[in-house]
């Protein structure tokens, strides 16, 4: 299913003839512009040929794809070895998983290779349409664009809770000289620079707990500050996740 976006301003689809009636889906939320290869942008626009959804950024002789190979790297290793699951409760067959804050869709993914049923959540219409695009083909994975505190907040009734919230807002700018990764620099480039504040996470922690009958986990920097009330926390290289106990 298909959700209103968040962003209204035009967006660009470019598709190859191959690709017409699959960009068709999308035609109500982008401009379509049929092409034979990607073209150069002045603008962040999409296209789609083959080989699936690619992302067009100004001044990149190339078209950007997220990988899957990072994410089957990750679940060759089992659930038993990832903080991500171990976080999550582990045992992730069946469980109902809202990934609110989604991005590329990366950590829900690996939670699907789990067994877990994931709902994605993103806000910005350009990364949902990549999104949506990513996991359509998935069992039991629908992809919604709006924002994370509305769909936490929307009149539900007792089905309508997850057994695991994942948050996994944008980070603060880091002052390290060494660049993350290049999906995770588009991404920052495509949403607003400034990270979510300490109230706002607070808020959208509280709203996760309310409609989660297990876990609501928020991934953090190691040095970033914590919340209050956090159950327990597992701690990765990079990165912890702070687990609360959902309340629903």
């Amino acid at each position: 299913m298909l959700y209103n976006p968040v962003n209204n301003s035009t967006l660009a689809l470019y598709h190859t003839a191959a690709q017409t009636q699959q960009a068709s889906v999308y035609a109500s939320w982008c401009e379509l512009k049929e092409v034979e290869q990607p073209p150069t942008v002045t603008t962040a626009s999409l296209f789609l040929d083959y080989a699936g959804m690619w992302l067009c950024m100004p001044n990149q002789p190339r078209p950007y794809q997220p990988s899957d190979a990072d994410l089957l790297r990750r679940a060759a290793v089992g659930s038993a070895g990832s903080e991500l699951a171990k976080a999550c409760g582990g045992n992730l067959q069946g469980q109902r998983v809202l990934d609110a804050c989604a991005g590329f869709g990366s950590d829900g993914l690996l939670l699907t290779q789990f067994g877990a049923r994931v709902t994605f959540v993103e806000r910005d219409r350009l990364i949902w349409v990549l999104l949506h695009a990513r996991v359509q083909h998935l069992e039991n994975s629908t992809a919604i664009c709006d924002e994370a505190f509305n769909v936490l907040t929307a009149a539900a009734h007792p089905a309508d809770n997850w057994d695991v919230v994942l948050l996994d807002p944008m980070f603060a700018p880091s002052a390290k000289k060494a660049l993350p990764d290049l999906g995770l620099q588009y991404l920052r480039e495509l949403t607003e620079p400034a990270a979510a504040s300490a109230d706002d996470l607070s808020g959208l922690v509280a709203a996760a707990q309310h409609r989660c009958r297990g876990r609501v986990v928020l991934k953090r920097r190691l040095k970033d500050p914590l919340l209050d009330r956090v159950a327990f926390q597992i701690k990765g290289k990079s990165v912890r996740f702070d687990v609360y106990l959902g309340t629903a």
